[in-house]
């Protein structure tokens, strides 16, 4: 069956979700007005794992949903506002040997807790207060990091409990120590957990994408991107689409390299990140005390999320839980047991007020890692892809910048600036 005659486009994204949203509305505002933008989604929406479900007014993630202060100010420099709250670390909880103790993700809380010793105590909280300056974590991974600052397992345990929020890696030895460092220190300039969830940026963007003249379709798969003077989009079952730059976004490094027809592209990242996660909605907080615990000797993690942003009715709640990746993979049945045993710890009689609860076993946060063993950060490919010209490339493994949605929304702005440069 003919295809039937190329489209024209002056810019196409591959990819809607998180980071082909910011590409497209980047690309389309630093165009400028009369350029054509089109943004490929295969799946029926926008959005990819920017995901917000709702159940009688209580709205669930997926997974990891919060936004540092500089992808926050890259949004707005979009249009795009995220409306939300900072959480207060000061009243966490820490969880060792099944037992919570007052916390010490804030620095006052840190310099009385019981769990260390004076000198672990102020070993962790200068490595905490300096984890932005990237002077010797280059080459090393995290474990090698912390070995070679805090003088006891126990702080080194005790600091990784708090620095692994910021990526979702369970084992320090799996990342490299500059981004775990560097992205830390993003979080420690502010956080916000957003109103209504993944869902409202996702609205934003697609808003702005309409204003600018971006032309979004869903259900279109994209087979091939070739570069080129003419670049060219192979789409599954329609007409290609030719044009002087293409972005492919948010695709992981073996989806992009069969896209690309390169796969020693692959090669160019880490390992990929998963995550079990249990959310719950709760008509009312058994312990509101109770709101945020960081798992020492384990890699758990409990945040009652609703207590920071808009996310369900007057009254109501919705909680996080996590076992992070770290490589050892329990099972679905042993990681949801765990998980519920941290549940009864921290929120007992949740039970006798449950709404609505969903368990993920293994979702995907983040395509790839930057390991050590391939630079970390500054080991990540850039977007331009070698030996094909006018085809750019964004994602969470994408760029020296971020992790998680911050590196997509970052390295998707980025990718669009190079890109404009060719229309």
């Amino acid at each position: 069956m003919s295809r039937g005659p190329d489209e024209r486009a002056d810019a196409v994204v591959v990819g809607a979700g998180l980071t082909g949203l910011a590409a497209a509305v980047a690309l389309a505002a630093t165009a400028g007005p009369g350029r054509r933008v089109v943004l490929l989604e295969a799946g029926g929406e926008a959005g990819g794992r920017a995901r917000t479900t709702e159940h009688d007014g209580y709205r669930l993630g997926l997974g990891p949903r919060a936004l540092y202060r500089g992808t926050q100010r890259q949004l707005q420099a979009l249009g795009v506002r995220v409306p939300g709250r900072a959480p207060d670390l000061a009243g966490a909880l820490a969880l060792r040997d099944g037992q919570l103790h007052p916390g010490y993700a804030a620095a006052g809380p840190l310099l009385r807790t019981g769990l260390l010793s004076v000198r672990e105590r102020v070993a962790v909280a200068r490595l905490l207060a300096l984890s932005g300056r990237r002077s010797g974590t280059d080459g090393s991974d995290a474990a090698q990091w912390l070995a070679g600052r805090l003088p006891t397992e126990r702080a080194r345990q005790a600091a990784f409990a708090v620095l692994r929020i910021s990526s979702y890696v369970g084992r320090p030895d799996m990342i490299g120590a500059n981004a775990l460092a560097s992205h830390f220190a993003e979080a420690r300039r502010g956080v916000r957990y957003v109103d209504g969830g993944w869902r409202t940026v996702v609205d934003a963007l697609l808003a702005r994408a309409a204003a600018l003249g971006v032309h979004v379709r869903t259900g279109v798969r994209a087979e091939s991107v070739r570069g080129g003077p003419d670049a060219h989009v192979t789409t599954a079952g329609g007409p290609g689409i030719r044009a002087r730059s293409v972005i492919v976004a948010g695709l992981s490094p073996g989806a992009a390299g069969r896209l690309l027809q390169q796969p020693g592209l692959a090669g160019t990242a880490g390992r990929p990140l998963h995550t079990a996660c249990l959310d719950v909605a709760l008509s009312r907080l058994p312990e509101p005390s109770r709101s945020l615990v960081f798992g020492v000797d384990e890699p758990l993690y409990l945040s009652v999320f609703s207590g920071t942003a808009r996310l369900a009715p007057d009254g109501g709640a919705v909680l996080h839980l996590a076992r992070y990746d770290d490589g050892t993979e329990p099972g679905a049945r042993e990681v949801r047991k765990r998980l519920y045993a941290l549940l009864d710890t921290c929120q007992p009689g949740w039970r006798d007020v449950l709404v609505h609860e969903r368990f993920l076993p293994r979702i995907t946060t983040m395509t790839a890692l930057p390991e050590s063993r391939l630079g970390g950060l500054t080991g990540r490919p850039g977007p331009a892809v070698a030996g094909e010209p006018g085809v750019f490339l964004a994602g969470d493994w994408v760029g020296p910048h971020g992790l998680l949605a911050d590196a997509g929304v970052l390295s998707g702005v980025r990718a669009a600036r190079e890109a404009a440069a060719r229309l």
